[in-house]
This record gives C-alpha cells, sequence and structure tokens, in this order.
C-alpha cells in the first residue's frame, strides 16, 4: 500500500509540473471574455511578433499636450486578466500626454499562440516596435509598467533597453521565489521552467528611474517582494517605494496613477 501511495503521489506531482502553465498563465483556464469596445479616445490593432504571433493591442492616444518628457508607455497585465481590464492607468498616463500602448499576451485575449516566457519577451518587443513606429518612442522617453506577472516582459524592456522609467506593481523577484513560499508544493519550486527573473535586471538596470508599487495587504505577492525588488537597484537614477495601506494584489492598479503620478514627477 505504501509503495502505491508513493506511486500516486509521484504521479500528482508530475502532473502539476507538466501543467504548471495553466498555473502560471491563469487566464488559459478561464472561459472566452466578451470584448469590450475600446474608449473613445484608443483603438485596438494587431502586431506581429518574429515568430509569427499576433498579438492584440490598444493605443490610447494623448489626450492633452505632453506634460512630461516620456511620449511613451507600454503596460503589462497580471496572469489572469486581459487588457480589457486596463482603464485607470491609461487614462491618466493619456491625460498626461503619453501615448499608451495595452497588450494581451499571446494565448491571452484576441492574441494568438500559447504564452511562455520567451513568447512574452516576444510579445513585448512587438508592441516596443509599435511604440516607435507610431509615436517615434526612444529609450529615453518611454515608460514600461507591469502588474504582477506584467513585472516579467516589463523589466526585460527596461534593462534590454536602457528604458528612461520603469513602474512594477505587486511584483515579484522570480517566479520560482514565488513558487517556494507554497505552503504545499513549495519543494517543486526549482521545476518551474518560468523564471522572469525580475530582481536580477533590475539589478543591471543603468540609469533607468524605479518605481516600485506595493499593496500591504496583498495576499498573493508579500510586500517584502517590493523591499527584495527595491534594494535590488543600483542604477544612477532614483528609486522610489509606495505601499497602499489597504489595497490588495488587484485592486493596487486603481491606486497606480495617485501613488505613481507625484513619484513619476521627480524622474531624471
Amino acid at each position: 500500500m505504501l509503495r502505491a501511495a508513493a506511486s500516486v503521489l509521484a504521479a500528482l506531482l508530475l502532473i502539476l509540473i507538466l501543467t504548471q502553465d495553466f498555473q502560471i498563465y491563469a487566464e488559459l483556464l478561464q472561459p472566452p471574455r466578451a470584448f469590450i469596445p475600446p474608449a473613445a479616445n484608443a483603438a485596438d490593432f494587431f502586431a506581429p511578433t518574429s515568430d509569427g504571433a499576433q498579438i492584440n493591442f490598444r493605443r490610447w492616444a494623448p489626450a492633452a499636450p505632453p506634460r512630461t518628457r516620456i511620449r511613451a508607455a507600454i503596460l503589462s497585465h497580471g496572469n489572469a486578466g486581459t487588457m480589457d481590464g486596463y482603464h485607470t492607468i491609461p487614462k491618466w498616463l493619456a491625460e498626461k500626454g503619453i501615448a499608451a500602448y495595452v497588450y494581451d499576451y499571446r494565448g491571452y485575449g484576441r492574441s494568438t499562440g500559447w504564452p511562455s516566457e520567451r513568447g512574452i519577451y516576444q510579445d513585448a518587443e512587438a508592441i516596443w516596435r509599435q511604440a516607435q513606429s507610431r509615436d517615434h518612442a526612444t529609450p529615453e522617453t518611454t515608460l514600461v509598467f507591469g502588474h504582477s506577472l506584467g513585472g516579467g516582459p516589463s523589466t526585460y524592456l527596461a534593462e534590454k533597453y536602457n528604458l528612461a522609467v520603469l513602474i512594477t506593481a505587486a511584483t515579484y523577484p522570480s517566479v520560482p521565489e514565488r513558487a517556494a513560499l507554497h505552503p504545499y508544493f513549495g519543494r517543486l519550486a526549482p521545476f518551474v521552467w518560468t523564471i522572469f527573473p525580475n530582481r536580477q535586471r533590475i539589478s543591471r538596470l543603468k540609469d533607468t528611474c524605479l518605481i516600485v508599487i506595493h499593496a500591504r495587504n496583498d495576499d498573493t505577492m508579500p510586500v517584502s517582494m517590493a523591499r527584495q525588488l527595491l534594494d535590488a537597484y543600483k542604477g544612477t537614477n532614483k528609486f522610489f517605494l509606495a505601499v497602499h495601506p489597504t489595497a490588495g494584489h488587484g485592486d493596487i492598479i486603481g491606486q497606480v496613477p495617485q501613488l505613481a503620478d507625484p513619484l513619476l514627477a521627480q524622474c531624471n
């Protein structure tokens, strides 16, 4: 009986390992969402990736003359949701004269393909090319924002292109480090094949201004992770930590404009 129980347990653990994409990219388990048309000052497009996927993205046009040196922003959403849930942040940016790009990872929303770490980097690259083409975005005039899972592609772009500003919200040092905190399956963290090494990438930023936002009551990503990201920064620009006292993991998104706006104004 012990041998049989051990075999069943081993099989269950193997299933967990092999199906980890459904846990990391939780939107895959959700029924298709109803399409929400873009707002009046936004429009939807598709961007091709280098490996042939088609990424659905939404560009929010600037609603006012520029009030900052930032001209374009690329926003990356969390693992359980789509770009349709992003209104507050792009509206805030558009009112500051910034063109805001929100997109769905491959396999999310109307984007084609299957999500993976490498693939999501390619998705982010595709949106970066769109921002360059449509709004003449340059590293010196571009902001990237990532919520939770979205910290992965955001830190990737910030490091690779030495972008002006990186804002994270409810983000983790790396996926295996977060997985290791699971009360039952934390020991399986070494078998996680999705990494998103945010802390390492932040440690290699040169002069990107860093704004780390977190919720004190976040029960998905402990608030201690925010300090880990901030402590990793060794760049020459300014860096900030803003912790909301009552928000949780999801509703921190609605607090980003209020928390980030005064800090963004201080970035060099």
